[in-house]
């Protein structure tokens, strides 16, 4: 009797020790996830950092219009410029000049690519025009808006008979919008007539609740496509939709499906429990309205696998 107590309590004792195992063990799981989300904070801010100087040094010797885009994976700029006969004059000094930011800014090394805007020169002078008004409203319902403290999404159609303008003020309520609808309808329409000498249709308009909802998650779905990037080589894509509710979290993974119990669902499992730490350290941290959601997981072939 006295054996059988001990081999009891020897029992109790071990699980104690292995429910203890997994709880540290998650518990550092989570910690090097957060550390992740704040590693890769850190790392946007300073490639932000990066164009910004780059951009202002690039002005300061008169290069003209050039775009940046970065590609996080490959570490790689792409410069893109109008004429293609500029890259065999300016390339090499350009290198030479993001080298030196990135090397002050303490990056680790960075690629640099070049693209010419081939397709820019081949359109035609219509589009051409259409894209400069478009570019000139813009900057003049900006000006007018950011006045107001407003932030904004813009639609711009300058196309004739019927040009328009649809603006959506961003954190705000129709109510809300509704109040300054008219005047500051008048005052865009008024403002873009007088520089462009066409009568474009205004309409502004608030965000709804579920509006107001999915930009409130933006960050946590960028977070999401981030970090799986990251830690998953299987990873290709992600998604997301409100509607149909609840709120569906799409990743797009390269996993082939096989017949029976393979390791890929034991990497399918691995995915999504890593998703959904993601999310409840997102929300937690952004003091998000939680909203019931569901992850799924989709294979090279774009089929459901969890």
């Amino acid at each position: 009797m006295h054996k059988k107590r001990l081999s009891l309590l020897g029992i109790v004792f071990a699980c104690m020790i292995i429910v203890s195992f997994v709880y540290v063990n998650l518990k550092n799981n989570e910690t090097t996830l957060a550390e992740s989300i704040v590693e890769t904070k850190k790392g946007n801010q300073k490639i932000e950092e990066l164009f910004t100087m780059v951009s202002q040094e690039l002005e300061k010797e008169n290069f003209g219009d050039i775009g940046m885009t970065f590609t996080s994976k490959e570490r790689l700029i792409t410069m893109q410029v109008k004429d293609p006969d500029f890259i065999d004059k300016n390339e090499a000094k350009i290198k030479t000049l993001v080298h030196k930011v990135v090397d002050e800014l303490k990056l680790d090394a960075i690629k640099i690519q070049f693209k010419s805007l081939d397709s820019y020169n081949s359109i035609s002078e219509k589009d051409k025009k259409l894209n400069d008004l478009t570019n000139e409203v813009s900057e003049i319902a900006s000006k007018l808006l950011r006045d107001k403290g407003y932030v904004y999404t813009a639609v711009i159609d300058p196309s004739s008979p019927n040009p328009f303008i649809k603006i959506q003020i961003i954190d705000e309520t129709n109510e809300k919008i509704n109040k300054v609808n008219d005047k500051l309808q008048k005052r865009i329409k008024k403002a873009i007539f007088s520089k462009t000498k066409m009568n474009f249709t205004v309409t502004l308009k608030g965000q709804s609740g579920d509006e107001k909802r999915e930009q409130k998650w933006q960050p946590i779905f960028t977070a999401i496509s981030e970090e799986t990037d990251k830690k998953f080589e299987e990873y290709r894509g992600f998604a997301y939709s409100f509607n149909p509710k609840p709120l569906q979290i799409i990743i797009k993974t390269n996993i082939q499906k096989s017949k029976g119990v393979q390791i890929s669902d034991k990497k399918v499992k691995k995915i999504g429990e890593y998703v959904n730490e993601i999310i409840k350290l997102k929300k937690e941290e952004l003091s998000v309205e939680a909203v019931p959601y569901e992850i799924i997981i989709r294979s090279k072939d774009n089929k459901r696998i969890n």
